[in-house]
């Protein structure tokens, strides 16, 4: 698997963007290696997804870029990236409304974030 996709221009500055599949629900979500968790959605949507029937015991906080500490609810879900699946936790906070993909997700895979070209690749670690 070698994939790509140009950095998304809805954002400001524009951003690396993601097209995944979770539960048969296709979502974007922003690459954000400062997050060290696997997907973070927002609540309603974890919630709608029947992921609070699922919750993982280990306890999951997110350091916020102020220091404070926020308890995550866990899933372990599978997540597929085009014919890639893979899986890895999902997160939500009824505090947080956001998208994201962050390092525990990507290490399944060779991540290029080229930012002068402004281009996302992913690769399978087995492809290279």
């Amino acid at each position: 698997m070698d994939l790509s996709w140009k950095y998304s221009s809805k954002h400001r500055p524009a951003a690396p963007v993601l097209p995944v599949n979770l539960a048969n629900f296709p979502l974007e979500v922003v690459v954000d290696t400062g997050f060290g968790g696997g997907i973070l959605i927002p609540f309603p949507l974890f919630e709608s997804l029947g992921f609070l029937t699922g919750l993982t015991v280990e306890e999951y906080r997110l350091v916020l870029p102020d220091s404070r500490r926020l308890m995550l609810y866990t899933a372990k879900e599978k997540v597929g990236v085009a014919e890639a699946f893979v899986h890895t936790e999902v997160h939500a906070s009824p505090s947080i409304d956001r998208r994201l993909a962050g390092r525990s997700f990507l290490r399944s895979f060779v991540a290029t974030l080229d930012g002068g070209r402004e281009e996302l690749k992913l690769q399978s670690p087995m492809a290279r």
